[in-house]
C-alpha cells in the first residue's frame, strides 16, 4: 500500500540521517592529534590539582580555614590556566563533597560550600577548552577510611568503569548495546545510577555533544574509529556521599570489524576505596597498564612537589596490598 512505501521512504531516510551524523561526528586526524595533545596538558593540570587538594584538605582539615568546594574549583581553574593552550572551563565543575556528591549536576555556592576532608569521598567533576581540544574528567578522591558501603558502591563503580573501558566490539556497535558494561557490577550488589553512562564530545565545541551517547534508552549511531565519548559510571547515597570515575576516550580500530576504546584521560584513579582483592587478573593487569601510561607521560610535566603523589597513585596494585 501507499502508506507502506510511506514508512518504509522514512525509515530509509532516518537510517542515512543517522549513518550521515555518525560520520561527520568522527573526528579528522588532525582534530584527533589535538584531543590527545591537549589531554596531557590537562592531565598534569588535574593530577597538580589532586595532590594539591590531598595536601591541602588533611592539613587544613582541623583549623578555622579548611579546605572547602569553591576554593577547590578555583585552584582546579588555577592550574588549567597554566597549561598550554588553554582557553576556559569547558563547563562548571562539579566540586562536590559529602552529601552535595549525591547531587550528580551539583554547582557549589555559598550557601552549599562544603568542607573538604578525611570524613567522605571528594569528587571534581571537570573540563577545559584547549586551542586543540575539549577535555572532560571525573574523579573521586577518599581522604581517610571509607565505609563498608562506601568501599561496596566504589568498587562496583571502578569495575563497570574497566570493564567498558577494555570491550571490544563490533564496528557499527550503538551506546546503549553497551551501556550494561558499566552497570553490572552495581548491578550484582541491588545498586545503579540515574544518568547516562557516557556522551560525544565536540573538539573545541559543545560538551555533551550529539550524536553519541551510552544510555539505557536507545541510541541509534554506531560507533566507529575517530569518534570521542566519556565512559563515566558512578553511584549516588543521598544526604550521604557521591562517586564518579571519567575518562574520555577515543574509538580505535581493533582487527578487522572490531573496535575498542583507547583513553584520551591520563590522570591517577584513586584506589583508596577500593577493595582490590576482588579485581580480577584481567581487571588489575588493565588499571596497571593505565597507571604506568600514566606516570610515564606526565612525570615530567607535573609539579615537583606533585611527583610523590602521582608515583603513590599510579604504582602496580601488588604494591598497594603490601
Amino acid at each position: 500500500s501507499s502508506n507502506d512505501r510511506y514508512v518504509k521512504s522514512l525509515g530509509k531516510i532516518v537510517d542515512r540521517v543517522n549513518a550521515f551524523e555518525s560520520t561527520i561526528s568522527a573526528l579528522t586526524d588532525a582534530e584527533l592529534a589535538g584531543f590527545r595533545a591537549c589531554h596531557i596538558e590537562d592531565g598534569a593540570a588535574l593530577t597538580d590539582f589532586l595532590a594539591w587538594t590531598a595536601k591541602e584538605a588533611r592539613a587544613r582539615q582541623r583549623t578555622q580555614a579548611p579546605l572547602t568546594e569553591l576554593e577547590a574549583e578555583a585552584r582546579l581553574l588555577a592550574f588549567r590556566a597554566e597549561r598550554q593552550g588553554f582557553l576556559e572551563a569547558s563547563f562548571r565543575s562539579i566540586s562536590a563533597s559529602a552529601g552535595n556528591a549525591a547531587m550528580c549536576h551539583y554547582a557549589a555556592k555559598s550557601e552549599t560550600n562544603a568542607v573538604i576532608d578525611d570524613s567522605a569521598p571528594y569528587l571534581i567533576d571537570s573540563g577545559g577548552q584547549y586551542l586543540n581540544g575539549t577535555t572532560d574528567v571525573t574523579r573521586t578522591l577518599m581522604l581517610g577510611e571509607p565505609t563498608r558501603d562506601m568501599r561496596l558502591a566504589y568498587t562496583a563503580v571502578l569495575k563497570g568503569f574497566l570493564s567498558l573501558l577494555s570491550a571490544r566490539f563490533p564496528s557499527g556497535t550503538q551506546g546503549h548495546q553497551l551501556d550494561a558494561f558499566a552497570r553490572r557490577a552495581l548491578w550484582d550488589i541491588g545498586l545503579d545510577y540515574d544518568h547516562g553512562t557516557g556522551h560525544g564530545v565536540g573538539h573545541n565545541l559543545l560538551i555533551h555533544e550529539h550524536p553519541h551517547r551510552f544510555d539505557r534508552r536507545p541510541n541509534l549511531y554506531a560507533l566507529e574509529p575517530g569518534n570521542i565519548v566519556t565512559v563515566e559510571p558512578g553511584y549516588y547515597r543521598e544526604g550521604a556521599f557521591g562517586m564518579r570515575i571519567e575518562n574520555q576516550v577515543e574509538v580505535v580500530a581493533d582487527g578487522p570489524g572490531f573496535c575498542r576504546f583507547a583513553s584520551l584521560t591520563l590522570a591517577p584513579v584513586d584506589l583508596a576505596m577500593a577493595d582490590l582483592d576482588t579485581l580480577s587478573l584481567a581487571e588489575v593487569g588493565y588499571l596497571d597498564a593505565y597507571h604506568a601510561r600514566v606516570r610515564s607521560t606526565l612525570e615530567g610535566l607535573v609539579r615537583p612537589e606533585t611527583l610523590p603523589f602521582l608515583i603513590q597513585q599510579t604504582r602496580p596494585i601488588a604494591e598497594h596490598k603490601m
